[in-house]
């Protein structure tokens, strides 16, 4: 278990490690070192709880935590107070925050796979809803079709409450594409001019849900990899559901149906 040295406090703005966490702000920067932030007590211990390999712990000058032991021999440093909440993302920020390698996790095997397929939601809350459920739902697999915001974005890594340790997160392409369209006699897509009511439709087979742009509506790609349509009857005159809550109300009745 990691011991915190009384005197390991980082004071300057221009330290190193301050340095690279700023950088991984950037997309380019994530996909290239294949590591992402993670903010929050709940959050980091969730990460190392699930097995997440943490490079580096940064804790708020003036936190109370301690290291337990899935922190391994994990570096954990302390900043002074201010330069702490200038780095974070979050306007009130958590004492705590830590640097993740992107987790590799494989897709499981199974003869009835459940995939999500991202396609083209932009706003990154909504894509952490999606992969949280998912995660909950117990689907096989979290698709990012072209067009979709990086699901290491920090407000969807926030969003996601720990579902990126959870769940295999991939990007589409062309051999992936062939494998839900062999695997997934099933691929819906939820839109809300369908007719399809989307509970009158077995999902317990293999199955991809696909959601698409909360703005634009799903992609030709979307349209074409799909099999039906389906919608989620509304009341009330509501028009529509935003993609997170779209794609979780489809992902549990996934889940209810393979229940049964």
């Amino acid at each position: 278990m990691n011991e915190l040295a009384g005197d390991d406090i980082i004071r300057s703005p221009t330290n190193s490690t301050l340095k690279r966490i700023r950088s991984l702000r950037l997309r380019r920067t994530r996909e290239s070192e294949r590591a992402f932030v993670v903010e929050g007590v709940r959050a980091v211990e969730d990460g190392l709880k699930a097995g997440g390999r943490a490079q580096v712990i940064l804790l708020r000058g003036d936190a109370d935590w301690r290291p337990s032991n899935s922190s391994g021999e994990v570096p954990i440093r302390r900043v002074v107070p201010q330069i702490f909440d200038e780095l974070a993302e979050t306007e009130t920020p958590q004492p705590i925050l830590a640097v993740f390698d992107f987790p590799r996790l494989i897709p499981e095997t199974s003869l009835a796979p459940l995939f999500l397929v991202v396609d083209g939601v932009r706003d990154p809350g909504n894509l952490g809803t999606l992969l949280r459920s998912a995660a909950a739902a117990g689907a096989t697999t979290a698709v990012m079709a072209p067009g979709t915001v990086d699901p290491y974005n920090g407000k969807t890594v926030r969003a996601g409450m720990g579902a990126h340790f959870r769940i295999p997160i991939v990007s589409l392409d062309e051999s992936l594409r062939n494998t839900i369209i062999a695997s997934c006699p099933i691929r819906v897509l939820a839109i809300a001019s369908a007719e399809l009511p989307y509970d009158r439709i077995s999902l317990s087979r293999g199955t991809a849900i696909i959601i698409g742009s909360e703005a634009h509506g799903p992609s030709n790609f979307g349209r074409s990899l799909a099999t039906c349509e389906v919608r989620i009857p509304l009341e009330n005159g509501v028009e529509s559901l935003n993609a997170g809550v779209a794609g979780s109300v489809m992902l549990f009745e996934a889940a209810r149906q393979r229940r049964r």
